[in-house]
């Protein structure tokens, strides 16, 4: 009987031992497969979002192009095209700046 207390203490040690080696195994592989997951989620979720972001751009670029605006100002507002101007008129700086010293001038 002595001589198998050791044997026995050796034996329910190394059963412990690959016991807690074997769940932690298990316990590592099984969060290992949750993160994998996770990360498998967290892309398809971007993707999701990077569709969306593409499409609210279109979007917004249909709602804020020129063509649409105008024809809603026509149609809806009753607004009209600005033609073109018929007179056209060229002045130099130089004339404003010295005719806006005159009237300085006078007024001071």
């Amino acid at each position: 009987m002595k001589n198998s207390k050791p044997f026995l203490g050796y034996g329910l040690l190394t059963g412990v031992a690959i016991t807690i080696y074997a769940l932690s195994y298990v316990g590592i592989k099984l969060e290992c497969e949750s993160l994998i997951k996770d990360k498998v989620i967290s892309r398809q979720n971007y993707s999701s979002a990077q569709n969306e972001k593409l499409n609210l751009t279109a979007q917004f670029q249909l709602l804020n192009s020129e063509e649409r605006i105008v024809a809603i100002a026509q149609s809806e507002l009753g607004m009209v095209k600005c033609p073109a101007p018929v007179l056209s008129l060229i002045v130099s700086r130089e004339k404003i700046e010295r005719i806006q010293k005159e009237i300085n001038s006078k007024y001071e």
